[in-house]
């Protein structure tokens, strides 16, 4: 008894023994298979060495008879007519012409037979060195070296003509973090291109009219700041982008497999190794050159040079310092000096740095910045000198308590002959409102407690949930901005009416000069005078 282990193998013993005498018989015993079997073969094998063959052609068997085949012409006459027919409906048509089948089948030879849409084909360009750059994101998520998830988000940034590529790894993709992710790849490649691809994210793109993009204003001043012109890809065209878009499989490929991380800063140190020592080494699939090799050759010296100053990316905004003296930002606690508990301070925010400044912009005080969303604090021990004094006395806020107006005095008079202990609390807490309330709804609401004796900073507040609006911090910044235009634009004055008057029956007595004018043209030309 013969082994074989495949079709071939069978067809080659069957060939062979029998070429040496076996009989068909005696095959079919030793090799376990009917006499029908080896028949076939030799037949088969017999009539392609007479006849030919075709290998293709052996690799299908042909197709056995359905009950559908004689429909076919009606289902091509039904997609002709309705190209988007879907297949319970043809298969009613069908079954009220006398089709015995199932609809499985059916669906199946629709996928078939259905014209498909033409797609057209994807050209892709090449740019000259220096000409264009590519943005996109990419989302993962990680396993930690101690079991956690970490989410993530890759910044990616490829030039068009080199494919030299940066890449970083953020939590966020706000306004703030895409224009810092732009400052580093600019820094990594020592210029800027020309042009930049972008999709349509709302940081870059407000919004299409006309099928015309509207860029974001706040970028346009960043990427004007670099002079680098931004290009909205068509909306459902990723391909466009091509060149960005492939290389996201080689960090998937060869960065993030097969790697564990402690945390997002191993991850962005391990990223910036492998640009140096996998990325910018290695040959590139299309240009057949590495891509530091190609770049520093023919596209390093092209890019626009950048400019003497960066672009200030720091995000400012308002936050009103606690009663334990500190501001938040993104997560994180930030301690400021006691004195400035209930004030309205200016925080501005890079990357490395939260800087802290009092409400007439004077600098207050420099944190490093902490990772966002850690839920840390940071305090600084100069800030809490005298301490106790400090924290809970009165003296430190009453300057500031006065200044929400006129009526604050009385008020304060009032608190600290009702609580002459801790009235410094109840002036921290009016002046924490600040967070919630205009200073002149803190003043009116003072005013209104005052008629009823209400010397308590719990009545303060239920005072302004009854009688006044809230608004945000952010509102401040709008305000301060309109201040500003109203200061720079010329004064308006609104003229008296009887200079309306006077300029209308002036251009009255001029309209009637000239109609007479016109009319003793008219009769001079026609032969007439006047008597």
């Amino acid at each position: 008894m013969f082994q074989y282990n495949s079709r071939e193998e069978l067809e080659h013993l069957v060939v062979t023994r029998h070429k040496e005498g076996w009989s068909i018989r005696r095959l079919a015993r030793d090799l376990e298979v009917s006499r029908n079997t080896v028949s076939g073969i030799l037949k088969k094998i017999n009539r392609q060495r007479e006849q030919g063959h075709d290998i293709l052609a052996n690799k299908h068997r042909a197709p056995r008879p359905s009950k559908l085949d004689e429909y076919i012409p009606q289902i091509k006459k039904l997609l002709e007519q309705y190209p988007n027919a879907k297949g319970q409906r043809v298969f009613e048509e069908l079954r009220a012409a006398g089709y015995q089948g199932g609809i499985s089948i059916l669906r199946e030879k629709l996928q078939e037979i259905r014209p498909k849409p033409k797609r057209k084909p994807i050209v892709r360009f090449e740019t000259n060195p220096g000409k264009q750059g590519q943005m996109d994101w990419s989302p993962y998520t990680l396993k930690l070296a101690d079991g956690g998830k970490l989410k993530v988000l890759c910044f990616s940034y490829v030039l068009g003509f080199s494919r030299r590529h940066y890449i970083d790894f953020v939590l966020h993709r706000d306004f703030f973090t895409l224009i810092r992710r732009h400052q580093d790849a600019f820094s990594h490649f020592g210029g800027v291109p020309e042009q930049c691809l972008y999709d349509s994210e709302k940081t870059v793109v407000l919004r299409w009219e006309a099928n015309k993009p509207i860029y974001n204003p706040a970028f346009l001043r960043f990427i004007t700041h670099y002079d680098c012109k931004p290009i909205a890809c068509a909306r459902g065209r990723p391909e466009t982008k091509g060149k960005v878009e492939a290389p996201f499989q080689f960090v998937e490929g060869n960065l993030l497999n097969a790697r564990t991380f402690v945390d997002l800063e191993d991850l962005r140190a391990t990223a910036r190794w492998w640009l140096k020592n996998r990325s910018d080494p290695h040959i590139h699939d299309t240009t057949g050159r590495a891509p530091l090799e190609l770049f520093l050759a023919e596209e390093a010296h092209i890019l626009q040079p950048l400019p003497r100053h960066p672009y200030d990316s720091s995000q400012v905004c308002f936050r009103v310092c606690s009663l334990d003296g500190f501001v938040e930002w993104a997560g994180n606690q930030y301690s400021v000096p006691f004195e400035h508990v209930g004030e309205i301070m200016t925080v501005k925010a890079t990357d490395l740095e939260v800087i802290v400044y009092s409400p007439d912009i004077e600098l207050v005080t420099r944190h490093e910045r902490l990772t966002d969303s850690a839920h840390k604090k940071q305090e600084l021990p100069e800030h809490r000198v005298g301490a106790k004094q400090v924290r809970y006395g009165l003296e430190p806020v009453r300057e500031t308590f006065l200044a929400l107006g006129d009526a604050t005095e009385d008020f304060l008079l009032g608190l600290e002959k009702k609580y002459p202990r801790n009235c410094g609390f109840h002036v921290r807490r009016i002046l924490l409102q600040k967070k919630t309330y205009h200073c002149q709804d803190i003043h009116r609401a003072l005013v209104h407690a005052m008629r009823y004796h209400a010397y308590d900073c719990q009545a303060v507040e239920r005072i302004l949930q009854a009688r006044a609006k809230p608004r945000t911090l952010e509102e401040c910044i709008t305000q301060k901005t309109s201040g500003q235009l109203r200061d720079a634009l010329p004064p308006i004055e609104q003229r008296s009416l009887s200079e309306y008057q006077n300029l209308l029956h002036h251009h009255e007595a001029e309209t009637l000069v000239s109609q007479e004018d016109d009319n003793d043209q008219t009769k001079q030309s026609t032969g007439h005078t006047r008597t």
